[in-house]
């Protein structure tokens, strides 16, 4: 059962990513689908869900949101891995989420400098750094 609840995870967070790295955008359906994976394995196992995480790290995400540095897309997938994260873990899982946004805008500077004509949209596919760390920081939340 267990290893079915990963491949479900994976292949959700698979598509999110590629879904983000093609045109930008995570949609409510997957983050949905998301949720309701990460629901089922708290409910199964009798775990705790982090209300309280979800929600500072909503209101946050919203704000920067309004500020314009990250996308409504990415901020609800992040507050949905907050659910499933023990407390323990969240700072951790936001300072991953921007180490590896920074490597990811790294090499977008590199490949648009080398390779103007390989990016064809503007921004960062942030839901990527974001599934990263989220996954592992479940996985380590269990």
């Amino acid at each position: 059962m267990l290893i079915m609840w990963w491949l479900t995870l994976a292949t959700i967070c698979l598509y999110v990513c590629w879904r983000d790295l093609k045109s930008r955008i995570v949609t409510n359906t997957s983050v949905i689908f998301l949720g309701c994976v990460l629901l089922t394995s708290k409910i199964f196992h009798g775990s705790e869900l982090y209300f309280v995480n979800t929600l500072l790290l909503l209101l946050l995400g919203m704000l920067l949101w309004k500020l314009g540095v990250f996308g409504a897309g990415d901020v609800k997938l992040a507050s949905v891995f907050a659910l499933s994260i023990d407390p323990e873990y969240l700072l951790l899982f936001l300072v991953v989420v921007l180490i590896l946004g920074g490597i990811e805008a790294l090499l977008y500077l590199l490949i648009k400098k080398l390779k103007p004509t390989r990016i064809v949209h503007d921004g960062l596919p942030f839901a990527i750094p974001i599934v990263l760390s989220g996954v592992f920081s479940v996985g380590a939340s269990i």
